[in-house]
């Protein structure tokens, strides 16, 4: 639960980039999975969606009444749907999706301090728990098991654990 909770804003964020890297959009495949609309509303395409073309780029238009207000001037609802990309991003961006007991970034990935005092390299099997808006890696499913049955207590063994590394 914990840790496609932790997962979920990176997968977004990813699948924005992912739009955004996207130079040419085709209506006809509907080749983008999200968009986000000169209005600001991030929707999934799909075979109905209005396009509007400006330059060598395709727009996607959330509805009807944008795509109409779009074709009075494509150039300019183009640049409304870029920054309205834009302001989503940096939206996405400023969320605070560290982890919280991170140690070290090497060339071998992201090391963190469980709070049962071993030190692993966080992978996509990792699991993680959530407690005042911070994240902890938990070493092994059984650690992230005994940690969300009291995220307090378990916090306080992953800082006590940080703290005496530092020491």
């Amino acid at each position: 639960m914990f840790r496609s909770n932790f997962k979920m804003p990176m997968l977004l964020l990813l699948a924005i980039a992912v739009l955004f890297a996207t130079t040419e959009l085709t209506a006809a495949t509907g080749a983008n999975t999200l968009a986000v609309c000169g209005c600001g509303k991030v929707f999934v395409p799909d075979q109905n969606t209005l396009y509007i073309k400006s330059g060598d780029k395709e727009y996607a238009c959330c509805s009807k009444g944008c795509h109409d207000m779009a074709m009075k001037d494509p150039a300019a609802a183009a640049r409304m749907s870029e920054a309205a990309f834009r302001d989503k991003l940096t939206e996405l961006n400023s969320l605070k999706l560290a982890v919280a007991n991170v140690t070290a970034v090497t060339e071998k990935g992201t090391k963190a301090l469980c709070g049962c005092g071993k030190e692993f390299i966080i992978d996509e099997t990792t699991e993680y728990i959530n407690h005042e808006g911070k994240s902890y890696a938990c070493c092994t499913h059984a650690c992230h098991e005994m940690a969300t049955k009291d995220p307090a207590g378990s916090v306080k063994m992953f800082k006590e654990k940080l703290q005496a590394r530092t020491m």
